[in-house]
């Protein structure tokens, strides 16, 4: 670490600093970010870009007391490291390590655990009422004065990452007037989301942006300033003064105060000094408020500087000057790889086919469609709700309409894929990608409810290929039904060659399954959805070698259900179905479903388990190790096909890591 930051152990010790030792200890936390996510991977550009503007306002405010909301908790690493927490982060990200996102659970400077965009003006304006009711009862018991009614405690919410654009960020603009008290918005523009911001709105920002020198930026806090409330002047009055004097340079101005919410900026998010007089001042102000500050998304660092996207969030690097290489080798095929390969030959074919995407074109693999086919594609930013409609449209209007979505971030756009898809009968398809666990992002980005949430709808088909061949063919087959058709898969590599089975190679056909592997005098059959088949073969293999000879069953889909998956019971064959999903609600409940309208009277009790992940959080760490801990792995299909087989009671293991590790249920 640096000398300054050795020292710093709470936003306490930042009091004592001058201005220019502020400047010097960011640049030092920026090399301990720097150092920690080359070794442990995370979000990089975002983090390098807010240093100053997080410093000042822990310069200010007093966030024991007071309140800081996050926007997109990927911004919060500098927070973090003042507030108590930079030795650990040699463990960031990692199993028993901090969270990349705010967790009030490790701080108490941490409101909410964050990892979705748009959620913190809305949280905010929540906060500021509630404390107001509990004032006025307190108010109410001790009769207090004028003075002792004012609210003591400020509110401070940090929107960035283009996260302003959110659906969700405008309501909340819109219901601003509800507070009357203190509530400041810091809206951090580095003109990007994960990739550069799109639309109108990103696009009025930019100009306002590319107008401004960095004088005109001295100037505008100058000015703001100068006319802030002072002796003999009233809020209202000052801010009639800076309106005024600087409304020919503010055309942002304009947008914002159509909602009568108090505009300031822009200003320079790297100026330590004018940053923590402007907040020393606007935190004077008795209503809510929006400074705008320009920052810069991988400040300090060249690479990052240059492709912020590509540090966005990224794996472990070595850093060679300039240069940035990775440090552990990886294969390029990966299930989301293999997935905008094919959409793409499939786009030459048929010109009907439209791609969308949520402010995530390279996440989910579609950089060589938008390369090759401009005009149909569509980045609609950070506005999932928004994606599903204008899908609902082109497939009305005859398109094709492919949504690429993250299965967490698919969560907000739930109503839209009910009321303006499923309802509607409309031929879109959804492809979830970061389906299951996903690894080091943890709980806020793990996509363990999609087929909780989406089978339940009607006409909705659900889909999850195996491996990079099936990856092809279920986009064929989606692609090819009148109905929407979800595609499933995680953030992994396709499994090895040895996994490819002739039987993944049949074309799909609606609500049919596939036997990958038939044992000859088999009394148990392993029934794996998705990604998981690798894990059923090896168990499978495993049990073989143990004189237990199993059938693998590859589901193929969550809706509809292979009836001939029951006919097996049936038979009197023993179930295990496997799912990188909840247990709730996923796919092995829905054999449970379709189990219990056949008649199988007699049937012994052990006839049937699910594997999947509990219904509890599952830590950031690593996804080989979150699918152990989750026990959806071969070791546990063993385990539990023995148990079946003798006949015995389900016995719960001890946990392995930190939590329970059974994810099981039994009919």
């Amino acid at each position: 670490m640096g000398e300054l930051l050795d020292n710093v152990n709470s936003p306490a010790d930042l009091k004592s600093l001058s201005v220019q030792q502020l400047g010097t200890l960011a640049d030092e936390i920026r090399q301990l970010i720097l150092d920690s996510v080359s070794k442990t991977g995370g979000h990089l550009a975002s983090n390098l870009g807010i240093v100053e503007l997080t410093l000042a306002l822990h310069y200010v405010f007093d966030f024991t007391k007071d309140k800081l909301l996050w926007d997109v908790g990927h911004q919060c690493y500098p927070h973090k490291i003042v507030t108590g927490r930079k030795a650990e982060f040699a463990h960031l990200r990692r199993a028993g390590g901090i969270s990349g996102f705010p967790n009030p659970t490790e701080s108490e400077y941490d409101q909410f655990i964050v990892g979705h965009a748009g959620t913190s003006v809305a949280t905010a304006i929540g906060m500021a009422l509630g404390e107001e009711l509990t004032r006025q009862k307190t108010e109410h018991r001790t009769r207090a004065t004028s003075d002792e009614r004012r609210a003591t405690n400020k509110i401070v919410a940090v929107v960035g990452d283009a996260s302003i654009v959110n659906g969700v960020s405008f309501e909340a603009l819109n219901n601003l007037g509800l507070v009357k008290r203190q509530l400041l918005i810091v809206l951090n523009d580095n003109s990007m989301a994960i990739d550069p911001t799109v639309g109108a709105m990103a696009k009025y920002f930019s100009r306002v942006r590319l107008s401004q020198t960095y004088e005109d930026l001295r100037d505008t806090t100058r000015k703001i300033l100068e006319h802030l409330p002072g002796i003999g002047r009233s809020v209202e009055e000052a801010l009639e003064r800076i309106k005024k004097s600087i409304r020919m340079v503010l055309p942002a101005s304009q947008m914002f105060e159509s909602l009568n919410i108090p505009y300031f900026g822009p200003v320079d998010g790297h100026d330590i000094g004018s940053l923590i007089q402007l907040f020393g001042a606007l935190s004077q102000l008795k209503r809510p408020a929006i400074l705008h500050a320009y920052t810069k998304k991988g400040r300090g660092f060249k690479p990052a500087g240059f492709e912020p996207s590509k540090f966005h969030s990224t794996g472990p690097f070595k850093m060679n000057g300039d240069e940035a290489e990775p440090t552990v080798a990886t294969s390029k095929r990966t299930f989301t790889t293999v997935f905008g390969k094919r959409l793409a030959e499939l786009a030459e074919k048929d010109k009907r086919i439209v791609a969308i995407t949520s402010a995530m074109c390279d996440g989910t693999g579609l950089l060589e469609f938008r390369k090759r086919f401009s005009d149909r594609f569509y980045d609609v930013g950070i506005a999932e709700s928004a994606a599903v409609d204008i899908a609902a449209g082109l497939a009305k209007a005859g398109a094709r309409p492919i949504v690429c979505i993250y299965s967490t971030f698919l969560q907000r756009s739930f109503d839209q894929v009910f009321q303006e898809v499923a309802l509607q009968n409309l031929p879109v398809v959804f492809c979830v990608d970061r389906a299951g666990l996903v690894g080091s992002d943890g709980p806020t980005h793990h996509g363990l409810m999609d087929i909780g949430f989406l089978r339940m709808l009607p006409n909705m088909v659900l889909t999850a290929p195996a491996n990079d061949t099936e990856v092809r063919l279920a986009l064929e087959f989606a692609l090819a039904q009148d109905r929407p058709v979800v595609v499933r898969y995680p953030k992994d590599l396709v499994p090895s060659r040895e996994f490819v089975r002739a039987a993944c190679s049949k074309p799909f056909r609606l609500g049919k399954s596939v036997v990958v592997k038939k044992a000859k005098g088999s009394a148990i059959a392993i029934v794996s959805y998705g990604s998981v088949l690798a894990e059923a073969l090896k168990a499978a293999n495993s049990l073989a070698k143990q004189g237990i000879p199993a059938d693998v069953i590859n589901a193929r889909f969550a809706a509809p259900i292979d009836e001939q998956i029951i006919a097996l019971w049936g038979e009197g064959k023993s179930i295990i179905t496997v799912e990188d999903h909840n247990l709730a609600c996923g796919f092995g409940s829905a054999v449970l479903e379709l189990m219990t309208t056949k008649a199988a009277h007699g049937r012994k009790r052990n006839a049937l388990r699910v594997l999947g992940a509990p219904r509890e959080l599952i830590g950031h760490n690593s996804r080989s190790s979150q699918l152990m801990e989750a026990g959806i792995n071969a070791d546990e299909i063993v385990r539990t096909a023995k148990e079946m087989l003798a006949g015995q009671r389900p016995v719960r293991s001890k946990p392995r890591g930190r939590r329970p590790v059974r994810g099981r249920q039994g009919r």
